[in-house]
C-alpha cells in the first residue's frame, strides 16, 4: 500500500476538513448502509472491485463537468470544493485501496494561486505517470494590481510544476486575470508530444499575444493536438500573422473553439488564409460588442475542406447590429464552408435576413440545431412561400425545448413532404422527462398521422 509522508497526511486532513457540516448527512447514509451486515460484513463490501472502480470512475467524472462552471469564478468556495477522489479513500480501508490502485483517478491536477503544494504533490505521485489533465485558474481577488501577480511567489511555483510535467500532459487550461509570460515563454523550449488539448484564456485588455508560440520548433507543432480554444478581446488577441502561423502547425487539429474575439483582426490590412485538412468542427461564441471585421473575416481566412460541424453561439453578442456584416457576407458570398452537415446556432433572436443568410451559405446540412429561443422563428422561416425551398437536404431538426408551437411544426412537415424535401427526425435535447407525458404523447400521435417522422429524445 502507498504509504503518506506527513505534509501529504496534513494536505488531506485539510481537504477533508473542508468538508465540514457538509458531509454529516451523507456518512449518516454510509453508516446506515454499512449497518446491514451477513455475518459481521457490511453488504457494500460485496461490491466487486470491477464495478466499485467504475463507481469511482462515474463519481469523478460528475463532479469535474460541474466544477467547469467554477474555473473562471473569483470565489475561494468554488476554488475549494472538496475532491470526490480524496473523499472516496476516506470511506474504508477497502475503497481506499481501491482508488489508490487507480492512477488515472489522481491526473486532474487542478492548480491556483495560494494552494496546498503538498496535495499537488500527492495527486503527482499517485498518478504514477499516467497523461496529466492540467488546469491552471490563475484568478485570485487578493490582487489589487494585475501586474503584480507574474511576480508572485505561487504564480512562480506553479509555472515551474506545469512546465516539469507538460511533456506528459494530455490536456492543458491556462485561465487568468493578469499576464502569465513566464509561463507561455518557458513553453517555447519544452515539447508536449501527448498534448491533445489546449485552452488559452487571455486576460481582457492585457497583451500575452507577444509571448505565445509561433515558430517551427514549438511544442505546439505536436501530431497529437487535436482540439484548440482560444478566448479573449482583439485588443489582447493574436495578430492574423501569428494565428494563421499556428494552425498552419496543427496538422492534426480536429476542433477549434474561439471564444470572444481573440484575434485581431482590426488593426491589420494583410491577412493570411490558412487550411486546417483535418478539422471537422468549428465553434463560434463571440462576445459583446465584436469589431464587425471580425466573423467574416474568419469565415474568409480559414480553409477547412472537411469541416462537418459548425457552432455558432450568438448568445453573448450584444445585438443583430453586431452580427449584420456577417449576415451581408453569407447572403452575397460564396458558401464558406460547403462539406458542414451539422449547423448548431444558439441565439436570442434572428432576423429573416439571418436566416435567409444561412440558408444561402449552408444548403447542403442535413441536420439543423437552434436554441429554444428561435424555434418558432426557425419554423416560421422554412414555412415562408418564397422560402420554402431553403435547406433542401435537411432531414433532422434538432430543438432544446418542448415549449414551441406544435401546430407550426405540423406545418412545417406538411410543406416539406409535399415539396418533396421530406424531415424524418425531430429530436428533443435534454427533453427524456417529458417523453413519457400525457400531453407530449398526444401531439407526437398527431404528427404520425399527418406525416412519417420519428420524434427522438436526448
Amino acid at each position: 500500500m502507498t504509504m503518506i509522508t506527513t505534509p501529504e497526511r496534513v494536505a488531506v486532513t485539510q481537504e477533508l476538513a473542508r468538508l465540514s457540516g457538509k458531509t454529516k448527512r451523507p456518512s449518516c447514509h454510509i453508516m446506515d448502509a454499512q449497518a446491514l451486515t451477513y455475518d459481521g460484513v457490511s453488504y457494500i463490501s460485496f461490491i466487486p472491485n470491477e464495478l466499485l472502480e467504475m463507481i469511482f470512475i462515474e463519481t469523478v467524472k460528475g463532479t469535474t463537468r460541474t466544477d467547469e462552471d467554477y474555473s473562471s469564478s473569483c470565489t475561494l468556495t468554488s476554488r475549494h470544493r472538496p475532491r470526490p477522489e480524496l473523499v472516496l479513500t476516506s470511506v474504508s480501508q477497502h475503497w481506499r485501496t481501491v482508488a489508490l490502485g487507480m492512477p488515472f483517478l489522481w491526473t486532474e491536477i487542478r492548480l491556483f494561486l495560494r494552494q496546498n503544494v503538498a496535495l499537488v504533490n500527492l495527486y503527482l505521485t499517485r498518478s504514477q505517470g499516467q497523461l496529466l489533465d492540467m488546469r491552471f485558474t490563475g484568478i485570485h481577488c487578493n490582487f489589487h494590481s494585475q501586474g503584480s501577480s507574474e511576480f508572485d511567489p505561487d504564480y512562480l511555483r506553479i509555472c515551474r510544476i506545469i512546465l516539469s510535467h507538460v511533456h506528459v500532459c494530455r490536456r492543458l487550461e491556462v485561465h487568468g486575470a493578469f499576464p502569465f509570460p513566464k509561463l507561455l515563454d518557458g513553453m517555447k523550449s519544452i515539447k508536449a508530444p501527448m498534448l491533445e488539448e489546449l485552452m488559452v484564456h487571455y486576460p481582457l485588455n492585457i497583451p500575452n499575444s507577444k509571448h505565445l508560440l509561433f515558430t517551427e520548433d514549438l511544442f505546439l507543432s505536436a501530431d497529437r493536438l487535436t482540439m484548440l480554444t482560444l478566448n479573449g478581446l482583439w485588443v489582447s488577441g493574436l495578430s492574423p500573422e501569428n494565428f494563421s502561423n499556428l494552425l498552419s502547425h496543427l496538422t492534426s487539429l480536429t476542433q477549434l473553439t474561439l471564444i470572444g474575439e481573440p484575434v485581431d483582426y482590426v488593426r491589420s490590412r494583410d491577412i493570411p488564409v490558412v487550411e486546417i485538412p483535418l478539422l471537422q468542427t468549428m465553434i463560434l461564441k463571440p462576445g459583446p460588442n465584436i469589431s464587425r471585421s471580425y466573423l467574416p473575416t474568419v469565415f474568409r481566412t480559414i480553409r477547412a475542406p472537411a469541416l462537418r460541424e459548425l457552432v455558432l453561439d450568438f448568445h453573448s453578442a450584444t445585438s443583430s447590429r453586431d452580427l449584420q456584416s456577417l449576415v451581408d457576407k453569407l447572403k452575397r458570398g460564396t458558401p464558406p464552408f460547403p462539406s458542414v452537415r451539422l449547423l448548431t446556432l444558439c441565439s436570442r433572436s434572428m432576423a429573416y435576413d439571418g436566416w435567409h443568410a444561412l440558408a444561402n451559405a449552408f444548403s447542403g446540412i442535413t441536420t439543423l440545431s437552434v436554441s429554444k429561443c428561435i424555434m418558432n422563428q426557425l419554423m416560421g422561416f422554412l414555412s415562408c412561400a418564397g422560402r420554402r425551398d431553403a435547406f433542401p437536404n435537411l432531414r433532422t431538426l434538432l430543438f432544446d425545448d418542448v415549449q414551441f408551437e406544435w401546430s407550426l411544426l405540423l406545418q412545417l412537415l406538411q410543406i416539406r413532404e409535399a415539396a418533396g424535401m421530406p424531415v424524418r427526425e425531430v429530436k428533443m435535447r435534454g427533453c427524456k422527462k417529458h417523453a413519457q407525458s400525457e400531453l407530449v404523447g398526444k401531439l407526437v400521435a398527431s404528427l404520425a398521422t399527418y406525416t412519417p417522422v420519428v420524434i427522438g429524445w436526448t
